[in-house]
């Protein structure tokens, strides 16, 4: 996201500067015992130093389900990673940036490495690469564990994974229309369209109210609603499903906006007793 407004929600993620080098710096990191990585992965004059990786189920860039286990230099939250619906999306949009690289290692369902995908900068990275790799990495108890060499000239990388495998349970199913979580999407909706800046702030949680007030403070509450509003869509909006609990609920929603039909997901918490958008995050709908 391009935009000067960034909402700082659970897993964002902070790094130093892209170079000869990738290194991690303070972060908002979940307990390391829960997944480890070390090593390095390097193309053209970019090293990424490992910090941090997570596994899930997804879309391999070829089109077919595989298991992802993306490797960045900074220490992720993965619980606040897991409580998206797309986690290749969040980490496109959350953690990635141009201080922070993202590996992305896909797996076969038993656990045999299938390829590699990274973007580092114009000409360095690529889509989908088998490239040539003595791996170790096998199934145990829920978890990629064991060491993957790659060994070609132009992407060498040395790493060793014991990564667990994100659930995707993310709760109860919801009523067709969302219920209580729904109903808050849908008055958000509204108020944002309509730029009601007092209703907004009763549906924003405290997250979204830490970045409204940093944005009064630099005269720009203008600028903070068009970062709400940028992958909001911005003439109708349809709840497909959602999930619930714990105090936290996922909608998954469907809607036109000015350039195309978007499909996206939303992060609800309740707080004060109400439920409250905590991020959002869409795609343009490619036909």
């Amino acid at each position: 996201m391009t935009n000067a407004w960034k909402r700082s929600v659970p897993l964002r993620l902070f790094a130093l500067s892209l170079g000869a080098a990738l290194a991690a710096g303070s972060v908002f990191a979940a307990d390391p015992s829960a997944s480890s990585v070390k090593g390095k992965f390097s193309s053209s004059a970019v090293t990424l130093d490992a910090k941090s990786a997570v596994a899930f189920k997804g879309k391999s860039f070829l089109g077919d389900d595989a298991i992802i286990v993306a490797v960045t230099n900074a220490r992720v939250n993965a619980d606040a990673l897991a409580e998206f619906y797309d986690r290749r999306r969040a980490i496109e949009r959350r953690i990635k940036d141009k201080d922070t690289g993202v590996v992305y290692l896909e797996f076969r369902a038993n656990g045999s490495f299938r390829g590699v995908s990274y973007y580092f900068g114009p000409g360095n990275g690529c889509g989908f690469c088998t490239s040539t790799v003595d791996s170790s990495v096998k199934w145990v108890n829920g978890r990629l564990i064991g060491t993957l060499k790659g060994t070609e000239t132009s992407r060498p990388f040395d790493l060793a994974l014991d990564v667990a495998l994100m659930s995707d349970d993310h709760g109860a199913p919801l009523p067709a229309d969302g219920a209580a979580p729904g109903a808050a999407y849908l008055a958000y909706h509204k108020a944002l369209l309509s730029r009601d800046r007092a209703t907004l702030k009763t549906l924003l949680s405290e997250e979204g109210l830490h970045g409204w007030a940093d944005a009064e403070k630099k005269g720009d509450i203008d600028g903070y609603l068009r970062y709400l509003a940028d992958e909001h869509p911005d003439k109708s909006v349809h709840i497909v499903k959602g999930y619930a609990r714990d105090g936290s609920a996922l909608l998954l929603v469907s809607g036109e906006s000015g350039v195309g039909k978007l499909n996206g997901e939303v992060l609800l918490v309740k707080e004060k007793g109400t439920w409250r958008i905590n991020d959002e995050l869409a795609d343009l709908e490619i036909k």
